[in-house]
């Protein structure tokens, strides 16, 4: 059975965990009101390894990472 990129959970959780991490690396959030600071950072560090995690992973193969 193979699964498709588009439909992968993993998939879409580093595409919203990188917009997100734009948002704050760009100061959108600020713009938008919300002010983080430390919090922030700890999310945004948080996120990136979502990312890694989604970049990483094949989900084509149920079996291999």
């Amino acid at each position: 059975m193979t699964q498709s990129r588009w439909k992968s959970p993993v998939f879409w959780s580093a595409v919203v965990a990188q917009v997100i991490s734009l948002g704050q690396l760009t100061g959108m959030w600020v713009k938008l009101g919300i002010d983080a600071g430390m919090l922030g950072d700890v999310v945004a560090g948080v996120l990136q390894i979502g990312v890694l995690v989604g970049l990483l992973n094949n989900p084509t193969d149920k079996v291999n990472f």
